[in-house]
C-alpha cells in the first residue's frame, strides 16, 4: 500500500526514450519516499509510452496519462488536473536529479503554504561535453522583499518551473495553468503569475538537479507568427504586472524585460524563419498589426544590434511595412548574414 501523498512529481513526455529511464530511476531513489510520480505521455510516436508503463509495474506510485500530442503545457496541465500532493514539482524527461531532490526541497519549505521553494542546478551540455553549475546563497524573501531578487538579478537563474517545490493549495486557489497558446517562454510565464501572488519565497543552497542541454531544444526552434505573439503579449503583460506590484522600473528588472524584448523579436521574425513559406500578403498584415499594437513598446525598448535590423525599424516606426517586408525578404533571400541579430537592449 502507498504512504501518504505529499508530492506529486509530473513529467511531461515526448520522444523521450533516450533518456526516460535515467530520469525515473533517479526519482524511484529518492530519500524521500512520499511522492507520485506522473507519467503524461504527449502523444509520443516512440517507444516513451511503454518505457512509462513498463515503469509503472514496478512502483505503485507511478500513474501513467496519455493524451493527444498538445504539447508541454497541456501535459504539464493535465498532470495538475490529477495531482493528488499537498506539493507540486516538475521534472524534464531528458533531465534527472540527485538522491535528496525532494527532500531537501521539502525540508526547506515554509509553513505558509503562498509559497515557493527554490534550488540551484547543474547543466549538462551532452553535445560540447560540458557542465556549469548555478547555486545560490541561502534567503528568504517575504513580500516586497522579493523585488530583491530581481535587483541582484537572480531571477534570470530562476525562470525554469525545474528545482522548485510549488504549493498545489496556492495553484488551485489561482485556477493557474501552463498557457498551452505558447510553445515558447510558457514556464516563465507560468512562474511570474505564480510569484505575483506568492507570499514567501524560499532560496536554497542544495543543488541536486541536473538540466540536460540536448539537440532539438524548443528554445531553438521558432514556432509560427500566432504563438510567438501570444507568447510575447502573455510575458509582456505579467512582467508588467510584477514590476507594478513590486514597485520596479525597467532598469531594476533589466533581464526580465531584456526577455520581453527577445520574445517580440521572436514574433517579429517567425515568418521569415518560418519551415514551411508565409505568403508575402500573409507577412505584411502581421507586421501592420505588430506597428498599430507595440508601436510605443518598439519605440521605448526594441533597439536591434544590427544596422539592417535598425533601418528595418525605421520602416515599421513609421508604418511602412509592405517596404519593411520587402527590404527583409531581399535580404533573407540573399542569405544577408547581418540581419536578425539580438537587441541590443531592454
Amino acid at each position: 500500500m502507498m504512504e501518504q501523498c505529499v508530492i506529486s512529481v509530473i513529467i511531461p513526455v515526448y520522444k523521450a526514450e533516450k533518456y526516460l529511464s535515467r530520469c525515473i530511476a533517479s526519482l524511484l531513489a529518492q530519500s524521500f519516499t512520499a511522492f507520485e510520480l506522473l507519467l503524461i505521455d504527449d502523444g509520443s510516436p516512440d517507444n516513451s509510452g511503454k518505457i512509462c508503463h513498463d515503469w509503472a509495474e514496478r512502483d505503485c506510485r507511478i500513474r501513467v496519462l496519455h493524451q493527444r500530442n498538445a504539447g508541454v503545457s497541456t501535459a504539464r496541465n493535465k498532470g495538475l488536473d490529477e495531482a493528488k500532493g499537498e506539493y507540486i514539482v516538475f521534472v524534464d524527461s531528458d533531465d534527472y536529479v540527485g538522491t535528496d531532490y525532494l527532500k531537501h526541497l521539502y525540508e526547506e519549505r515554509p509553513l505558509n503554504l503562498d509559497s515557493i521553494v527554490v534550488q540551484g542546478f547543474t547543466v549538462v551540455s551532452e553535445q560540447a561535453d560540458r557542465q556549469y553549475t548555478t547555486s545560490f546563497i541561502p534567503s528568504v524573501y517575504t513580500g516586497r522583499d522579493v523585488r530583491e531578487l530581481f535587483l541582484n538579478d537572480e531571477m534570470r537563474d530562476m525562470r525554469g518551473p525545474v528545482a522548485k517545490l510549488f504549493s498545489r493549495v496556492l495553484i488551485e486557489r489561482l485556477g493557474l495553468r501552463f498557457p498551452a497558446e505558447a510553445s515558447f517562454g510558457e514556464d516563465t510565464i507560468f512562474n511570474f503569475q505564480y510569484l505575483f501572488h506568492c507570499r514567501q519565497v524560499v532560496v536554497g543552497s542544495h543543488v541536486d538537479y541536473v538540466y540536460c542541454d540536448v539537440p532539438g531544444s524548443l528554445t531553438k526552434r521558432l514556432n509560427d507568427f500566432a504563438s510567438e505573439y501570444a507568447t510575447f503579449k502573455l510575458y509582456k503583460s505579467i512582467t508588467v504586472r510584477l514590476a507594478g506590484k513590486l514597485d520596479l522600473n525597467v532598469a531594476d528588472m533589466r533581464t526580465a524585460f531584456s526577455f520581453v524584448v527577445l520574445f517580440f523579436q521572436r514574433a517579429l521574425i517567425a515568418d521569415y524563419r518560418s519551415a514551411g513559406k508565409v505568403p508575402f500578403s500573409l507577412r505584411t498584415q502581421h507586421l501592420r498589426r505588430l506597428a498599430a499594437e507595440q508601436h510605443s513598446f518598439m519605440k521605448e525598448f526594441y533597439h536591434p544590434g544590427y544596422k539592417a535590423d535598425k533601418w528595418g525599424r525605421q520602416f515599421l516606426l513609421h508604418g511602412f511595412c509592405f517596404c519593411y517586408n520587402l527590404y527583409m525578404s531581399v535580404l533573407c533571400s540573399c542569405r544577408f548574414r547581418y540581419v536578425f541579430g539580438y537587441p541590443e537592449k531592454a
